[in-house]
């Protein structure tokens, strides 16, 4: 049977050559939202855009506050459409809206990471993400170890963070490294959780929604990795 017969069964429960189609997706399509994410991210962090971002974030912590909010509310969004199993337009639309947001959330830190800190702390924090993830993709790809068991507690420790974020920006304290590396820390257990989830409960077909689910992952995961090292560099 075709890739397309199996669409709505279980990975795990499909036919070897349709699950590994349906992992191969997964992963094409999380390549073309981290390239979307890459090449926009350049045009702005190099136009006027950057440094306009850039003094509005610094000028206001309630200004921060609402382009997280936003971020938010995109990130939901985008999720939601991506998991619309009846219509395949409404899930790339999802994971494009999402790989766009996160290039715009991203300007402000690449911008002082790029112009403002030392030239190495960049592509450092890139190779070092990219080899957290591939390590951690590589770890359950082999063990095959379902990781969902996670979920309650990935999600709890998420919102003690994310009240931590609001809290920090009302109240003007700063997180600091060690929060960082909490957060690193976090976004590996979203990486082994998310990864596993393709190997065993993604259906086939989902392969849009489970490569914004590693995707939101991995770029919070870059994100963390890059504040640590200019956290650390101060």
């Amino acid at each position: 049977m075709s890739y397309t017969a199996w669409q709505g069964r279980v990975a795990a429960q499909a036919p070897a050559d349709a699950r590994a189609e349906f992992i191969k997706q997964t992963y094409l399509h999380l390549g073309g939202a981290v390239g979307l994410t890459t090449v926009l991210a350049y045009a702005l962090v190099n136009s006027p855009f950057a440094p306009w971002m850039l003094g509005l974030i610094s000028g206001s912590q309630m200004s921060w506050l609402i382009v997280l909010g936003l971020f938010m509310g995109v990130s939901v969004l985008a999720q939601r459409w991506a998991s619309q199993p009846t219509s395949v337009g409404l899930q790339y639309a999802g994971l494009a809206v999402y790989a766009v947001a996160e290039a715009i959330i991203l300007v402000p830190l690449l911008t002082i990471a790029a112009f403002y800190s030392d030239a190495n702390v960049l592509p450092t924090a890139l190779v070092l993400t990219l080899v957290v993830f591939g390590g951690l993709t590589a770890s359950v790809f082999i063990t095959k170890q379902d990781f969902s068991f996670m979920g309650r507690a990935l999600g709890i420790a998420g919102l003690g963070a994310l009240g931590l974020i609001v809290a920090s920006l009302l109240f003007g304290f700063t997180l600091g490294t060690l929060f960082a590396g909490a957060m690193i820390v976090l976004m590996a257990g979203y990486i082994l959780y998310y990864t596993s989830n393709v190997l065993h409960h993604y259906p086939v077909g989902a392969h849009v929604a489970a490569a914004l689910a590693l995707y939101s992952a991995l770029a919070t995961l870059f994100w963390y990795v890059l504040s640590f090292m200019l956290g650390d560099r101060d």
